[in-house]
């Protein structure tokens, strides 16, 4: 398999000597050096980085109205003002290898880092989200 494909920048398109069907096999992850990185940023750069492909997941898996709360929370924590670290040619790397994962552990990143909810609608509508997402098995 391309593995240029799997991380979404194959350069050769369909003149690519690799195949870029899905063989399933492993689960995407993050690599040790990517979970090092997203250690180091702070809470205001995860919102940001992981909404958009979040969002492009959510539409391609079909739950994109099933995750809408969640993907306007995620909007609303991306308006805060990102660190300079967003800026970073790390996070080039980062944002290749987070487009590979699916929704669940996009917004897991999120999660994980303990963002503090903004409101009591954005606490509600996180706690329905992981409830659908464990029902959906997204």
């Amino acid at each position: 398999p391309c593995i240029y494909f799997a991380r979404g920048d194959c350069q050769n398109g369909s003149d690519c000597g690799f195949c870029h069907l899905d063989h399933g096999g492993r689960k995407a992850h993050l690599d040790k050096r990517n979970r090092d990185l997203l250690k180091k940023i702070s809470l205001e750069d995860v919102p940001p980085l992981v909404l958009n492909l979040a969002r492009s997941r959510a539409l391609e898996t079909g739950i994109l109205n099933a995750a809408s709360g969640l993907l306007q929370v995620l909007q609303n924590w991306s308006l805060t003002k990102s660190s300079a670290m967003s800026q970073m040619p790390e996070m080039r790397r980062l944002h290749i290898a987070l487009k590979t994962l699916p929704f669940s552990a996009l917004i897991t990143l999120v999660l994980k880092k303990h963002h503090p909810a903004k409101s009591q609608a954005d606490e509600a509508c996180l706690e329905r989200l992981q409830d659908e997402l464990a029902q959906m098995g997204k």
